[in-house]
């Protein structure tokens, strides 16, 4: 039977994995029962069932804290990949406010990828030096490629 967490439990478990990570790791719990309130207990993505602590930005870059943590459902959770999301997750207007709110201020970086032949394509991105290897992409069809691919593409940071 599997064990069914208390808020506290993973409050507790969330401040402890930043700690691990060497990052902040000062959520209170008064902090996250308002963080509920602000999003009515929902999903700040997209408004379904709370179910997760969601990090909005990674929990080794920004810490457990009350400008970083959100209320989430496993969907969206998940949605988030470590690498080359789709960045319309991180800019909901209602999340970005929330943040702002306590005093972080978010900024973009925007993928623009340019394909360059080596014994295979590469995309590169010259703002950042992301690399992503493409083999058996033909560098003619690369423009094409990115634009479907990674559009709105990057990751969100604190400024």
């Amino acid at each position: 039977m599997r064990k069914t967490w208390t808020m506290e439990e993973r409050l507790r478990g969330q401040n402890q994995r930043a700690k691990q990570a060497g990052a902040r790791h000062d959520l209170t719990m008064e902090q996250w029962l308002e963080t509920l309130e602000y999003f009515n207990h929902r999903c700040a993505y997209c408004g379904g069932k709370y179910e997760v602590i969601e990090h909005y930005l990674p929990v080794h870059k920004a810490g457990t804290t009350v400008s970083n943590c959100i209320p989430a459902c496993s969907r969206c959770n998940a949605s988030k990949d470590a690498k080359n999301h789709n960045l319309s997750f991180y800019q909901n207007e209602r999340v970005l406010a929330f943040i702002e709110s306590k005093g972080v201020k978010i900024a973009f970086h925007f993928h623009d990828y340019k394909a360059i032949r080596e014994d295979y394509v590469i995309l590169y991105c010259e703002g950042c030096g992301s690399r992503l290897h493409a083999p058996g992409l033909a560098i003619e069809d690369a423009k094409d490629y990115i634009a479907e691919f990674f559009k709105n593409t990057g990751f969100a940071h604190e400024v």
